[in-house]
C-alpha cells in the first residue's frame, strides 16, 4: 500500500487541473442556450470553500434531456465541450453503477442530496449503449486539442475503454499502441505544465506498473515540478505535499547529476505554468 501522502499528492493535484488554464481558450458563446454542463472545479471545492455546484433544477423534468445536453455539446465544435458532453455520460455509468457521484461527493466534502440524486437518475433514465461508446469519441477529440485533464482520462480509462487488457493482452500490438499514445499524451501536457498530467506521470514511474516501469529520474522531475507549482497556488501556511521532507527517499535514489538535471527540467515546467497562469517567475 502506498503512503498516505502519496495518496494525498496525487488526489491533490488532480483536483486542481481546473486550476490551469488552457491557452488561447476561446470566449463562451453568449448566444448558447443554458446547459447544465459540468462546472470548473478547482482549489475553493478541494477545501470545501465556497465551492459552487451546478444548480439542481427544481422540476427535473424540465431539464434539457441528456440527448439534447450531448447534441448541444456536440455541434459546437469545441473541445472543451466534448470533454464536458464524455463527463456528461461517464457520470451518468457512474450514477447507475453506483447510485451517487463519489468523485463529486469528495470534491465538495458531502453527500448527494435526495433532490440532486432524483435530477441525476432523470438525466440518467435512458442513457444508451451508443451514448455509452460515444464517450471515448468525445475523450479523444478533448485529448486531440490538448484540453487539460483529458489525457489523464484517456490514460484512465485503459485501451478502447478497457483496463483489464493491460493484464490479459499486454503483448497485443493494439494494447503496446495504446500504451505508447496514452504516454505520449501525457508527457506531452507535462510538459506544458498540466497538473493532472504531472500527478498522473509521477505516480506512473514510482514503481513498475501495466503501462511503464519505474523511472525514479522521471517521477522525481515531475514531483519537483509539482512542488514548484504548488508553492505557487496554495494559500500562505498550507502544506505543500510534494516538499521533500515527504520525498527525500525518492531524491536519494538518484545521483548528483539526475538530481541537478530533474531540478533544471522542473524549473522548466514550472516556468510555463506562470506563463499560462500569467504568474510571475520567482526570483
Amino acid at each position: 500500500m502506498r503512503p498516505l501522502h502519496v495518496v494525498l499528492a496525487a488526489a491533490l493535484a488532480v483536483l486542481l487541473h481546473a486550476c490551469w488554464p488552457a491557452p488561447d481558450a476561446a470566449a463562451p458563446d453568449a448566444a448558447a442556450p443554458a446547459v447544465l454542463t459540468p462546472t470548473g472545479r478547482g482549489l475553493s471545492s478541494y477545501f470545501n470553500l465556497d465551492a459552487s455546484l451546478v444548480p439542481v433544477p427544481a422540476r427535473p423534468d424540465a431539464a434539457p434531456s441528456l440527448e439534447q445536453q450531448l447534441a448541444h455539446l456536440a455541434a459546437s465544435g469545441n473541445p472543451d465541450d466534448a470533454y464536458a458532453a464524455y463527463h456528461l455520460i461517464d457520470d451518468c455509468m457512474m450514477f447507475q453503477k453506483e447510485g451517487r457521484l463519489p468523485a463529486l461527493e469528495f470534491e465538495r466534502g458531502s453527500e448527494m442530496t435526495a433532490a440532486e440524486k432524483v435530477a441525476q437518475q432523470h438525466l440518467c433514465a435512458n442513457l444508451t449503449e451508443r451514448q455509452k461508446a460515444a464517450r471515448l469519441d468525445f475523450l479523444a477529440l478533448a485529448v486531440k486539442d490538448g484540453v487539460p485533464g483529458a489525457s489523464t482520462r484517456f490514460f484512465h480509462e485503459g485501451p478502447f475503454g478497457d483496463r483489464s487488457a493491460l493484464r490479459s493482452r499486454p503483448d497485443d500490438p493494439l494494447v503496446l499502441a495504446w500504451k505508447q499514445q496514452a504516454i505520449a499524451q501525457l508527457t506531452a501536457q507535462a510538459d506544458q505544465a498540466e497538473l493532472s498530467s504531472l500527478s498522473t506521470l509521477m505516480m506512473a514511474y514510482l514503481s513498475d506498473g501495466d503501462v511503464v516501469k519505474k523511472d525514479a529520474p522521471l517521477a522525481y522531475r515531475y514531483l519537483l515540478a509539482l512542488r514548484m507549482v504548488h508553492d505557487d497556488i496554495l494559500t500562505p501556511g498550507s502544506t505543500n505535499p510534494y516538499q521533500d521532507n515527504y520525498w527525500h527517499w525518492l531524491r536519494d535514489e538518484l545521483t548528483p547529476a539526475q538530481q541537478a538535471d530533474a531540478v533544471n527540467r522542473a524549473n522548466a515546467i514550472a516556468a510555463r505554468f506562470r506563463q499560462h497562469a500569467a504568474r510571475p517567475v520567482h526570483d
